[in-house]
């Protein structure tokens, strides 16, 4: 009965190892990849980002404006470049052949205001 158990999480381990393999590199592809990378229709996206705004609504704003294609994958971009700072506010501009990590980093950092 002890073999099974030891058998059983030997196997847990090496799935969960695989995911977390798996979503790296789902992650990485996803965050150098830009926007609109299939169909190379680049065009800039105006969007004014009030203060006190969460990243949730950031993100929900960034969406319609079709600049998120996957909310998750943002959201865990997000995670894994542990945000010092909150989103700044102001209108920034957005060109759609943008990457989302480069997107992530424009929000933080607050370099594209036009104000």
């Amino acid at each position: 009965m002890k073999k099974l158990y030891k058998k059983i999480l030997y196997i847990l381990v090496v799935c969960f190892a695989f995911a977390i393999i798996v979503f790296s590199v789902i992650l990485t592809n996803y965050s150098s990849t830009p926007i609109n990378y299939d169909d190379h229709k680049y065009e800039f996206v105006h969007i004014n980002i009030f203060k006190d705004s969460s990243f949730l609504q950031v993100t929900e704003m960034l969406k319609q404006a079709g600049l998120v294609k996957n909310k998750f994958l943002f959201y865990s971009l997000a995670i894994t470049k542990r945000p010092r700072r909150s989103i700044r506010a102001g209108e920034y501009k957005f060109n759609t052949s943008m990457t989302p990590s480069a997107i992530i980093d424009e929000l933080l950092l607050g370099e594209n205001k036009k104000h």
